[in-house]
């Protein structure tokens, strides 16, 4: 009788950071906890983001002390700060959500999702944000896919996306529950075999 192979140590992404041109994207920390209470009070976030409304400092403590490293930890979501490495500023949020199947032979899955401060907007800060996240998924963890999920209309969120080649793929009706009601959802994705990050 053959003993069966130990389980693979699990993943834990806990310190994971990464870095681009212009940006630091680490974990979100206690020194954050302001920015993030300020950038959630913007409408078009709340309009579009699954956060809070209203949103409190404690909403942004629960966040940076509870919801992040546990899903970090548990490697099921990996969310980043972005900063500007220049100045220091914290301008936006990234992450991967809902990852599945680490590991697995035919490729693991998840969800990218994100948001930025209305003055880091129109800069291209959140594309390269983005672009480096999806690189890393795909590169480092063995995304075979990354999903993109908004509310229709979200058209900012695409066009940030739309940029990386994800392709729209249609609209889920009355699919995400959002304010206390139901939305249509915009779905795309982007697959290892069509990255051109290049």
């Amino acid at each position: 009788m053959t003993t069966p192979a130990p389980a693979a140590p699990p993943h834990d992404f806990s310190s994971a950071s990464l870095r681009t041109d212009r940006l630091l994207l680490r974990p979100w920390g206690e020194a954050d906890i302001d920015a993030i209470t300020a950038a959630c009070q913007d409408p078009e976030t709340q309009r579009y983001v699954p956060v809070p409304a209203p949103y409190t400092r404690a909403h942004a403590e629960s966040y940076v002390r509870e919801t992040v490293p546990n899903g970090r930890s548990a490697a099921t979501d990996v969310v980043f700060g972005a900063v500007v490495r220049e100045t220091g500023e914290a301008i936006a949020s990234v992450g991967l959500h809902r990852i599945k199947d680490l590991g697995a032979e035919y490729g693991a899955a998840a969800e990218i999702g994100y948001w930025t401060t209305p003055a880091a907007r129109g800069r291209g800060y959140m594309t390269e944000a983005v672009r480096e996240v999806c690189r890393w998924g795909f590169e480092e963890l063995g995304l075979a896919r990354i999903e993109w999920i908004a509310v229709a209309g979200n058209e900012p969120s695409w066009r940030v996306v739309e940029k990386l080649g994800f392709t729209r793929e249609g609209t889920l009706r009355s699919w995400l529950v959002h304010r206390g009601r139901r939305h249509d959802a915009w779905v795309g994705s982007l697959l290892r075999s069509e990255v051109r990050f290049d």
